[in-house]
């Protein structure tokens, strides 16, 4: 009989998430599926993402564990279950590579970085008794990667298949662990390579998991059109989405290809309509790009029949109390079809991680219990402007005002009318109305742990000195 491995992205331990609520935007991570693909094939493979499906107890030789920070701790726990029978872990992921020192006290073995680099030589330590305690990987090339193993995933997705077409980001904001994690250049796999993969899906569904598929300036704009006219011309007929950066809607040859190749809608960071809150979170592209332009962008998109979908963070140092209204306000106004609204998370390996830290104004540091309060709804340090209550209450109200059933309904019939796309109407709705579910429900958990004596934040008054918030 071959050796088990098991495959783990955990879930948040509050068990909310888009899935639990109907959310149209679930997706497989394609990390672990890569992995998958590079394992020897005498090896039986199980991938179990707690986000889409219950994680229960079953038998492994090897489970490996991914996670970000909002569910080390789950991470943690679940190795610890699997430790207590025997049988060996390893984890890798954003938050393992930043904090290994943390991550090795509850797993047998860390990976750091980019994980493909080393997994094969990982297996055959394992499989010598020799695993170490730390990998380090490193970025690799994009070309002639193998084949992801999506087959593995649960069918419980409501976007079956992501699809990565390149990695890293030179844009390198404040807030973002993306680019120390896979660096400021853009790597890119050849687009023949990728067509190939898209070509290998059954369903029609996709999404680009690129952190901007896009990326910028003219060599990146012909290979978008690269790979969408490509996608037309070997009649894939897919229906896609993707993050992108606020500059998508320059190109109207993008746009066209984009649409023909069958793109439903974008994700933009907005962060914020304030350029002082921008310059506060170096968001250096959006910057240069012009708040003044944003809903200029977003009409242009909307005329190819694609839907965009804003994401915004409120917090920043630049934020003061009026920030909840302006965002409404803007989101309104800009007609953006759906959006998220985040609370500012000092991540680790961020910038904006060892500025808190090292200004005393981390609120949340029970660790690695309180990791999972690091996951952008609640107010993890102390901000400038305003309480944390008003900065969490501050954003719930935003999602109150946008995505009530009537407004829901009003905005997908906005929708349609910029986009003359029902589908994109549909989506808007539900996304929206799924928004709706899970912050309620999100904000009804945090209070309920915080009247049952679960509460490790320190909460000053905004008169007070920002110097006294220091971590004690």
């Amino acid at each position: 009989m071959g050796k088990k491995l098991l495959l783990v992205n955990p879930g948040n331990e509050d068990k909310l998430n888009a899935a639990s609520v109907g959310l149209f935007f679930t997706f497989p991570p394609p990390g672990l599926a890569y992995l998958a693909a590079l394992t020897p094939s005498d090896w039986d493979i199980r991938i179990i993402d707690e986000n889409v499906e219950p994680m229960t107890f079953e038998d492994a030789d090897l489970v490996g564990l991914t996670a970000m920070t909002s569910n080390a701790h789950r991470a943690y726990q679940i190795s610890g279950q699997y430790r207590q029978r025997g049988i060996k872990t390893v984890m890798g992921g954003i938050h393992a590579s930043f904090l290994p020192d943390e991550a090795i006290r509850f797993v047998d073995s860390v990976v750091l970085g980019e994980a493909e680099s080393v997994w094969k030589g990982l297996l055959r330590d394992f499989e010598n008794n020799r695993l170490q305690s730390f990998y380090r990987g490193e970025r690799v090339s994009l070309e002639n990667l193998p084949r992801p193993r999506n087959d593995l995933y649960s069918h419980r997705y409501r976007i079956p298949a992501s699809v990565q077409t390149s990695r890293g980001c030179p844009m390198d904001c404040e807030f973002c662990s993306v680019t120390a994690f896979n660096g400021r250049t853009y790597r890119q796999r050849p687009v023949g390579e990728v067509l190939d993969e898209i070509e290998g899906l059954e369903r029609r569904e996709l999404f680009f998991s690129d952190d901007n598929i896009l990326s910028y300036g003219k060599k990146a704009e012909e290979r978008a059109i690269q790979l969408f006219r490509g996608m037309v011309d070997r009649g894939l007929n897919k229906h896609w989405v993707s993050q992108v950066g606020i500059d998508f809607g320059n190109n109207p040859e993008v746009l066209r290809w984009a649409k023909k190749s069958g793109c439903l809608g974008v994700f933009i960071g907005f962060e914020s309509s304030s350029e002082e809150s921008l310059q506060h979170m170096q968001k250096a592209r959006n910057l240069r790009f012009g708040v003044s332009r944003f809903k200029e962008t977003v009409k242009r998109i909307h005329s190819y029949g694609i839907g965009v979908h804003g994401a915004f963070i409120c917090g920043s140092d630049g934020d003061k109390k009026d920030v909840f209204q302006r965002t409404t306000q803007f989101i309104l106004d800009a007609q953006i079809d759906s959006a998220t609204i985040t609370i500012l998370t000092p991540l680790p390996g961020t910038r904006l991680y060892d500025k808190m830290k090292s200004e005393g104004r981390l609120l949340r540091t029970n660790y690695p219990q309180d990791w999972n309060c690091y996951d952008t709804t609640q107010a993890v340090f102390m901000p400038k402007h305003m309480t944390p209550d008003e900065l969490e209450e501050g954003v719930y109200q935003i999602y109150q005002d946008l995505t009530s059933r009537a407004t829901s309904l009003r905005r997908a019939w906005n929708s349609f009318i910029q986009t003359k796309n029902p589908a994109v109407a549909v989506i808007a709705y539900s996304l929206n109305r799924g928004l709706n579910s899970f912050v309620a429900r999100k904000y009804e958990w945090v209070m309920k742990e915080r009247s049952s004596g679960v509460e490790h934040r320190q909460v000053l008054h905004p008169a007070e000195d920002i110097e006294k918030c220091l971590v004690k």
